[in-house]
């Protein structure tokens, strides 16, 4: 069942499919479950192996000393946690993961994968892929909150998302305070910019 899932991503596409088989037969794995409000990781842990996301959806935040956090990433199975940091320097998780919903991932250790993929170059490139990937999205997600003002970060979630149901969670992907948040919202619906139905806040159909 598992080689099934995993020959849907992107990583093993082009792998030989009894390759696959071998490796989450023969390799020392684990297949761990959390339930949604727990940790699969916490920010500053050691990251010694392949995490797979086979099942459920995850959040990662970074936390600051004071305890502020800020939403990097909503991440869906099946897909790979954190592959920039395996086989780094300092491979340490640069994010919590906390499972949003009952969460499966299978755990592989990381030079068994690295020999696998010297035995499967098409899923080396896959990996190179991901990594050159994540490290796009980190660079974009660096310049939004950089360069952008509040209110132009909060219109491109309008744009990406059509609209906010919750504005306590918004705050939080968007590295804010909830009253800073809805400063931003009256001054975008002063501008005629965007509308508000009861609770819930639209993007204006003229942008």
């Amino acid at each position: 069942m598992h080689t099934e899932i995993l020959s849907r991503m992107s990583l093993f596409e082009g792998c030989d499919p009894e390759a696959l088989y071998q490796l989450l037969r023969e390799a020392p794995n684990s297949l761990r479950t959390y339930k949604e409000g727990e940790f699969i990781a916490r920010q500053g842990d050691v990251c010694r192996s392949l995490f797979i996301l086979i099942k459920g959806h995850v959040r990662t935040q970074m936390e600051n000393a004071e305890g502020k956090q800020l939403t990097i990433d909503w991440i869906k199975a099946p897909d790979i946690l954190a592959p920039a940091f395996i086989y780094a320097s300092e491979n340490r998780f640069p994010v919590n993961v906390e499972a949003t919903e009952l969460c499966e991932v299978l755990v592989m250790d990381r030079a068994r994968f690295e020999e696998f993929m010297h035995a499967q170059p098409a899923v080396m490139r896959n990996f190179i892929a991901t990594i050159s990937d994540r490290s796009l999205f980190l660079s974009r997600k660096l310049n939004e909150f950089a360069l952008q003002s509040l209110k132009s970060r909060l219109l491109n979630y309008l744009k990406m998302h059509g609209g906010i149901h919750n504005q306590q969670e918004v705050a939080f992907i968007l590295g804010v305070a909830r009253p800073s948040l809805a400063r931003a919202l009256s001054e975008l619906i002063a501008e005629g910019k965007v509308t508000m139905s009861g609770k819930q806040v639209i993007l204006h159909s003229a942008d």
